[in-house]
C-alpha cells in the first residue's frame, strides 16, 4: 500500500481512506475503513468516465447484478454510488493469494487440488450466472484462494445479460490467453464462454500455463479457434473434464450444472494451496493492462478491468503474458541510486499520467482525446544493472552507468529513438504515448483514443505518426494531435482471425507499408493510403525489412522475400518454420532470428548459412536490435533480461536486469544508448516500463 497523495480524497461516502492500493484505466483503488472498523477496497471512477451517461448506466446495472451474487463466492459488493460526481464502488476485503500468485510462488497444483478448485469455481460461476451475469474475464488473477474456498473477483467487464446494448460494437473483452473462441470472434459470449475460460484456468493451475499459450496474440488466436488445447502430462478425470470444457463449439461444452454434478463425488478439501489467515497480507495478482495493481502492504484488493479493455501486442510479436512471471533475478552487485539522488546531481524527472484507452470507447467519449503534461518531478528513481559505459559525450552522457528507469506507458507496444539520439517515444496499451528527452530526463505524455482491438503498432522514423492495426484495417495517428489522419482498409473482416492485420512493417524510406494477414501480404502507399498489391498465402508473425530495402523476412512461414515483388527468394531452416522475431544488421548482410523458445541465430544473407548461435536466455527472445556502427546485438527476453552479444564471437558482453518481461529493445542512432520497453513489470509501480542504459560503442 502507498500513502495517499496530495489531492486524494480523505473520505469517500462514509469510508475513511488510508492509502492507495493501485490504479487502472477506470479509476483509483484505495484501502478504506468502514465506520465499524472493517477494511474495504474503495474504487473511485475517473471523472471523465463519469461524464458519459452510457458508462454510468452500465456501471449501475453491473453493481446491482454483482450485489445479487453475494459474497460467498465473490468479493462482496458492500456499497456503491453510481450517481456521485465521481462514482465509487466498495467491496469487502478478501485475504488470500490469487491463483496466479500461488502458482508463480509454489508451482502447479496437484490434480486432486485442481479438481477441488474446479468445484469451487464452478459453484461461483453458477451463482454469477443465476444473477444474469457472464463474467467474461475469468483468469488466474481473478481467483483468490481464500481460507474458505476460492473467490471470483473482478466484475469490471462482466456483462449483464439484459444490458448488451451498452457494449461497444465489435469490442473484444477479456484476457486473451483465457478467452473463449466466441469472445475472440466477437460473437455473443454466454455462460458457455465462462465454462471454456474455467477449463483454461484449471489447466493453468495444473500446468502453470494457459492451454493455448503463445508468445503473441497472432499465434494464440488460431490456437484458441482451431487447435486442441495443450494438456500434456494430465490424465484421468482431470484430463477428461478439461477436454470437455475446452470444446470449440459452445453448444458442445458441459453446463456449469453438469460440472457440479461431476464434481459432486470428489473428496472435500481445500482449493489446493493454503491461504493466509484473515488479516494477513494479500499478494497482488498479475498486473493486467488497465487493472489496478496494488503495491505491497496491508489491505485487500479490488480489480476492475475496463469494459472493452483492448488486447496488446507489438510488431515483435510480444503479448502481455497470462502465465506467472519468473521470480526476480538476484540483485546486481551495482547498487541503484536512491530516488532523490544521482551521479552529477541530476534530478529524476518523470511523468506520472495514467491511461484512458478503451474506457473512453465504452463511455462513448470521442476518438480524439489529447492531454499533454510536462513533468519535473523528483520521484523517478534510477535502477538497472549491467556493465558498459558510453563514450562520455552526447545525449547519453548523463545516464548513470547502471541505467535509468522511466515512467512509461502501461504495457509498451512500440519504442523508437529519434534521429537526434535523445528523443525517445513509447506507445502503450493504456492509450498513451510517452515522449522523453533522455539527455535531460524530461518527458511529456499524449493520450489518444485507441481502437477497441489493438494489434501491431509502430512509429514512423520522423516520430510524427503512430501506425496501428485495428482488426482488418490500419490507422495512422498523428502523434501531436492524437487524431487518426489516415485509414487503410484490408479485406472484409470475418469470423475469428480471418482478415485481421497480424503484423506491420514500414519500408526504410517510409513510403510503403506492408501488413500480413492470414490470406496474404498487403502493401499500401503510406502517403496516399492506396493499396498497392497483395501476395497470396498464409502469413502470421512479425515482418522485418532489410535496411537497403531489398528484402523482407516473414516470420511464418520463415522466408526471405524480394521487395517490392514479395516473391520468396530463400527458405530459412527452422525447427518450427517460424521465428519469434528477426532483424537485419545495418549493412543488410546478417539476419538475426529468434526461434520460438530457442536460441538466437545469425544467418548470412549471401551464403544462406548460419554463422553464429547465441544461447543464454532462459525464456523466449521477443525483440532484437543491432547496434548502429558496432558489432553488438541486443536481445530482449521474457526472462526479464536484455543481453548484449558480440556478433563475431557469439559471447554475452553485458546483461541488464529489467525487472519485468521485455517487449522491445532499441538502440539510439548514435549507438550510445539502449532502451527496453516492458510488457509486464515485477516492481510495485506498474509504470516502470521503460529502461535506458549507456552502452559501449
Amino acid at each position: 500500500m502507498e500513502a495517499l497523495e496530495p489531492g486524494d480524497p480523505q473520505r469517500v461516502g462514509p469510508y475513511r481512506l488510508e492509502g492507495r492500493l493501485g490504479a487502472g484505466g477506470m479509476g483509483q483503488v484505495f484501502l478504506g475503513m468502514s465506520p465499524g472498523g472493517r477494511r474495504v477496497a474503495v474504487k473511485v471512477i475517473r471523472p471523465e468516465l463519469a461524464a458519459a451517461p452510457q458508462f454510468r448506466e452500465r456501471f449501475a446495472r453491473e453493481v446491482d447484478a454483482a450485489r445479487r451474487v453475494g459474497g460467498f463466492h465473490t468479493a462482496q459488493v458492500v456499497d456503491a454510488d453510481p450517481q456521485a460526481a465521481s462514482p465509487w464502488l466498495v467491496t469487502a476485503f478478501v485475504p488470500g493469494l490469487t491463483l496466479h500468485q500461488t502458482v508463480a510462488e509454489k508451482g502447479p497444483l496437484a490434480a486432486d487440488a485442481v479438481l477441488r478448485l474446479g468445484a469451487g469455481l464452478a459453484e461461483g460461476l453458477a451463482a454469477i450466472h443465476r444473477c444474469g451475469l457472464v463474467h467474461r474475464d475469468l483468469k488466474p488473477g481473478n481467483v483468490i484462494l481464500a481460507d474458505d474456498g476460492p473467490r471470483i473477483i473482478d466484475f469490471g467487464i462482466a456483462l449483464a445479460l439484459d444490458a448488451s446494448a451498452l457494449t461497444t460494437v465489435g469490442t473484444v473483452i477479456g484476457t486473451y490467453a483465457f478467452m473463449s473462441p466466441e469472445q475472440i470472434s466477437a460473437d455473443r459470449a454466454g455462460p458457455a464462454s465462462d465454462v471454456f475460460s474455467l477449463g483454461s484456468v484449471l489447466a493453468f493451475a495444473a500446468t502453470g500455463r494457459s492451454p493455448f499459450d503463445a508468445p503473441a496474440l497472432v499465434q494464440a488466436i488460431p490456437r484458441i479457434l482451431n487447435e486442441p488445447p495443450a494438456l500434456d502430462g494430465l490424465d484421468g478425470e482431470l484430463l477428461r473434464l478439461l477436454t470437455a470444457c475446452l470444446v470449440k463449439d459452445p453448444d458442445g461444452r458441459p453446463s456449469v450444472d453438469d460440472l457440479l454434478a461431476r464434481f459432486a463425488g470428489l473428496p472435500a478439501g481445500d482449493a489446493g494451496a493454503p491461504a493466509p489467515a484473515p488479516g494477513t497480507e494479500q499478494a497482488p495478482p498479475e498486473a493486467d493492462a488497465g487493472e489496478a495493481r496494488p503495491s505491497s502492504g496491508q489491505g485487500g484488493t479490488l480489480h476492475l478491468a475496463d469494459a472493452g479493455q483492448p488486447m496488446h501486442m507489438l510488431p515483435t510479436a510480444t503479448h502481455v503474458p497470462a502465465y506467472p512471471p519468473r521470480p526476480p533475478n538476484p540483485p546486481s552487485s551495482s547498487p541503484s541510486p536512491s530516488p532523490d539522488s544521482s551521479p552529477g546531481g541530476m534530478s529524476r524527472r518523470t511523468l506520472l499520467i495514467g491511461g484512458l484507452a478503451a474506457a473512453t470507447a465504452v463511455a462513448g467519449v470521442g476518438t480524439a482525446l489529447v492531454v499533454r503534461e510536462r513533468g519535473n518531478d523528483s520521484d523517478n528513481s534510477a535502477s538497472g544493472s549491467g556493465s558498459g559505459s558510453g563514450n562520455g559525450a552526447g545525449p547519453s552522457a548523463g545516464i548513470p552507468a547502471d541505467g535509468l528507469t522511466l515512467k512509461g506507458p502501461d504495457s509498451v507496444q512500440a519504442l523508437v529513438f529519434g534521429k537526434d539520439s535523445k528523443t525517445l517515444l513509447a506507445a502503450g496499451g493504456d492509450g498513451t504515448i510517452r515522449k522523453w528527452d533522455v539527455s535531460a530526463e524530461q518527458g511529456e505524455s499524449i493520450r489518444i483514443g485507441v481502437p477497441a482491438y489493438l494489434q501491431p503498432a509502430m512509429f514512423t522514423a520522423d516520430l510524427k505518426r503512430l501506425i496501428r492495426a485495428d482488426k482488418n484495417k490500419v490507422q495512422v495517428w498523428d502523434v501531436t494531435s492524437g487524431r487518426v489522419v489516415r485509414t487503410f482498409d484490408g479485406p472484409p473482416g470475418g469470423k475469428g482471425q480471418e482478415g485481421f492485420v497480424q503484423s506491420l512493417a514500414l519500408s526504410p524510406d517510409g513510403k510503403t507499408l506492408v501488413g500480413s494477414m492470414p490470406e496474404g501480404l498487403y502493401t499500401w502507399d503510406l502517403g496516399s493510403g492506396k493499396r498497392l498489391g497483395i501476395q497470396k498465402g498464409q502469413f502470421s508473425g512479425p515482418l522485418a525489412f532489410s535496411p537497403d530495402a531489398e528484402l523482407l523476412v516473414t516470420a511464418f512461414p520463415l522466408k526471405l522475400r524480394d521487395f517490392p515483388s514479395l516473391k520468396a527468394v530463400a527458405t530459412i531452416d527452422s525447427e518450427f518454420n517460424s521465428s519469434q522475431t528477426s532483424t537485419f544488421s545495418p549493412d543488410s548482410q546478417i539476419l538475426a532470428i529468434a526461434e520460438r523458445n530457442g536460441p538466437v541465430r545469425l544467418w548470412n544473407v549471401a551464403t544462406r548459412q548460419n554463422v553464429v548461435t547465441l544461447k543464454g536466455h532462459k525464456d523466449s527472445v521477443v525483440s532484437l536490435a543491432f547496434q548502429p556502427g558496432g558489432s553488438a546485438l541486443a536481445s530482449g527476453s521474457e526472462d526479464g533480461t536484455v543481453r548484449l552479444w558480440d556478433t563475431v564471437t557469439g559471447k554475452t558482453t553485458a546483461t541488464f536486469d529489467c525487472g519485468g518481461k521485455v517487449a522491445a529493445v532499441v538502440f539510439s542512432p548514435d549507438g550510445n544508448t539502449l532502451a527496453a520497453g516492458l510488457s509486464q513489470v515485477d516492481s510495485a509501480s506498474a509504470e516502470d516500463t521503460v529502461r535506458i542504459w549507456r552502452v559501449p560503442t
